[in-house]
């Protein structure tokens, strides 16, 4: 049986993942600094494949702890996002360059087998009119996240040898409900005004964005170690890709009460791509299964059920606490 370690594992999407390996009884270790808290992990707790290692994915000596007798890394932990990166670029380079440096070091140096690391799709920043960007296409990156995602992926890429088989996974815009839950993800967040008769703002209302439920991510990076066909490279890992201008038509169906407001202007978000991931479906027969509208409603559900005592506080919307700014 493999034994997977998964750094970032209390996160958004590390703590679906955590579930899925351990209803397939993998063994899963977990590093993580716990940031925004562990209760994503409670479920989890007295399974006795599971075991938590709390502490910093900068930490070389947790590190190397972290590492023992590990077959698989999934490399989650990161800051995401521009605005949590923005705060201290000194701090999210690192996060975000040199731990995962180090770590892919040590892991190779360790035993371990496969090291998938977790990338976006948001280096691509702007693709031509008509055009899925696939594996091979241009990326510009228009965030510092971004380009410290495009720094990690060549680091990781470069450490390829005969036993030991990095993979990078370009994730879409992931939504969905999840034990650690975000509502400052686009698709989150106009489910939650959605369901709470709130009002929704959008400009460059034909820009086009890569989308990916929670629960396909996961199983995406399941499909790694249960495929027999060995697996390296770059790949892209979409579910739809939708115009912004789309989601808020997909709020107005949903719920006729809610203010929707489409502006136009100068932005600080530039970005426009449409994303191909045919070379994963490809390659290993995955697919998504779950659509954004299904995702969308069953987010408007649980929040209209109160689910969330409040779905406006901070640990569901804030990027980051006050310790990154250190």
């Amino acid at each position: 049986m493999k034994n997977i370690l998964v750094t970032g594992g209390a996160g958004y999407i590390g703590s679906v993942v955590i579930g899925q390996l351990l209803a397939k009884n993998y063994n899963v270790r977990v590093l993580d600094k716990l940031l925004f808290g562990g209760e994503s992990l409670l479920g989890y707790i007295d399974n006795p494949g599971f075991e938590l290692i709390v502490g910093d994915v900068r930490n070389e000596n947790v590190v190397q702890k972290a590492l023992k007798d590990i077959d698989v890394v999934f490399h989650l932990a990161a800051l995401v996002g521009d605005p949590a990166c923005k705060i201290n670029e000194k701090v999210t380079r690192e996060i975000n360059v040199d731990a995962t440096k180090y770590l892919v070091n040590v892991s190779r140096s360790s035993g371990v087998k496969q090291f998938v690391f977790l990338s976006t799709c948001s280096n691509y920043g702007v693709t031509a009119v008509d055009e899925l960007a696939t594996e091979e296409s241009s990326l510009h990156p228009l965030s510092l996240y971004a380009e410290t995602k495009i720094e990690s992926e060549a680091l990781v890429l470069a450490s390829k040898e005969s036993d030991f088989r990095p993979i990078v996974f370009r994730f879409a815009t992931i939504f969905g409900l999840s034990p650690r839950m975000r509502f400052n993800l686009l698709v989150n967040e106009f489910a939650r005004e959605t369901a709470l008769n709130g009002s929704i703002s959008i400009r460059n209302k034909k820009a086009w964005r890569p989308y990916l439920h929670v629960l396909d991510a996961s199983s995406a990076l399941l499909t790694t170690i249960e495929q027999k066909v060995e697996l390296d490279g770059v790949f892209n890992i979409v579910g739809e890709n939708i115009q912004k201008e789309q989601l808020a038509l997909m709020a107005k169906e949903v719920n006729p009460n809610i203010r929707l407001s489409i502006e136009e202007g100068a932005l600080d978000d530039k970005r426009d791509y449409a994303v191909s991931s045919e070379k994963f479906r490809n390659a290993t027969g995955w697919s998504s299964a779950v659509s954004v509208k299904d995702g969308f409603v069953s987010m408007v559900k649980a929040v209209r059920e109160k689910v969330f005592q409040d779905p406006y506080e901070k640990r569901y919307n804030a990027w980051v606490d006050d310790t990154i700014k250190k």
